[in-house]
């Protein structure tokens, strides 16, 4: 299956807001080329998939979908609502960039219901529309403003806490595992690059996300499966080594750890 990759931004085009079409619609999944969408709805009903999540759409839902990430929809009632495009310039310099596009694993979720602050964000999204449309003095770092707004609520929503950015060392491994996931799997050898012990490596990873380093390279790995088995036509085999395993059984004993299902049980049931 070959996934469709969508350019919706005019060339150095870095924001657009929009109203959600409002028609009901099946889509195929596809990605969108270098920025992030996000999308609020007032109303609608039916299903968002964003890589291996199925997120169920009503009203007050807002959806990430991340430059990278893989979604589609199946939608059995008109939506309302509107999307943001945001390409990763347009934030550069500013306190979101990291969090949005450099962050390993993702700071955010791909979809929130947000029952009591539905009311306010759909006034967040207002208001950027208003900005967005007058182009007064200054209306790009009103609307970066208004989005620092959306996200810290976001943060509130998740329960995130973090005041302070992730040590270091620890957004060096984040990178490291997001280039080198399929080649290297042992904690050892990240450590080694970065010229720390694997205790070291673990015990940040512990302190700053409560879980260990080998924990971040699996889910990692994980993520990167269930995408394969949702949106390739790869067989296990193949799937199995483009991820760098050595045999399918290894492989399938990896997936079964991780989700409690062979990959070809779960293949077969999100199919």
């Amino acid at each position: 299956m070959q996934i469709e990759i969508k350019n919706k931004l005019n060339n150095h085009e870095l924001f657009r807001i929009k109203r959600m079409k409002e028609v009901i619609k099946t889509t195929n999944p596809h990605g969108h080329k270098e920025y992030l969408e996000i999308i609020f709805l007032t109303q609608g009903e039916g299903f968002h998939q964003i890589d291996h999540h199925h997120f169920p759409v009503r009203g007050n839902s807002l959806y990430l979908v991340m430059p990278g990430q893989i979604h589609n929809w199946e939608l059995t009632a008109i939506p309302k609502g509107f999307v943001i495009m945001v390409q990763k310039d347009f934030l550069l310099d500013h306190p979101l960039y990291d969090a949005l596009f450099q962050a390993f694993p993702f700071t955010f979720s791909s979809g929130y219901h947000l029952e009591q602050t539905g009311a306010t964000v759909r006034g967040i999204f207002e208001s950027i529309e208003n900005e967005h449309a007058g182009r007064q003095p200054n209306y790009q770092a009103i609307i970066q403003t208004y989005l620092l707004l959306l996200f810290n609520l976001l943060k509130r929503e998740a329960h995130i806490e973090r005041s302070q950015p992730e040590p270091p060392l620890l957004k060096s491994f984040f990178e490291l595992v997001a280039a080198h996931y399929k080649t290297s799997h042992e904690v050892a050898w990240y450590a080694s690059q970065l010229n720390v012990t694997s205790k070291t490596l673990n015990a940040n990873s512990r302190k700053f996300l409560d879980k260990t380093a080998g924990a971040v390279i699996n889910e990692k790995l994980t993520a990167e499966s269930k995408r394969l088995l949702l949106y390739s036509q790869a067989n296990m085999g193949e799937i199995a080594y483009e991820l760098g395993f050595t045999d399918p059984s290894h492989f399938n004993k990896f997936f079964k750890r991780q989700t409690g299902v062979l990959p070809s049980v779960y293949r077969k049931g999100i199919s």
